[in-house]
């Protein structure tokens, strides 16, 4: 395994490493964000409380 790193530079490897997982993450909130269903910026209203939602799916008929 040394000879790998002594032929790549693990600094290099690193900074690529981490660039491809913010290209990644923004890549999916993108794409969430594109979507009717799954865009939280547009959907006008907020995050409801655990309880408040609860009661909004028992009152619809629907189980917890």
């Amino acid at each position: 395994m040394y000879k790998l790193w002594q032929i790549l530079d693990p600094r290099g490897i690193l900074l690529l490493i981490a660039v491809f997982q913010i290209a990644v993450g923004l890549l999916i909130h993108i794409l969430l964000l594109s979507t009717q269903d799954l865009n939280w910026w547009e959907d006008g209203r907020p995050a409801p409380l655990k309880a408040a939602a609860a009661y909004e799916r028992s009152e619809a008929g629907l189980p917890y």
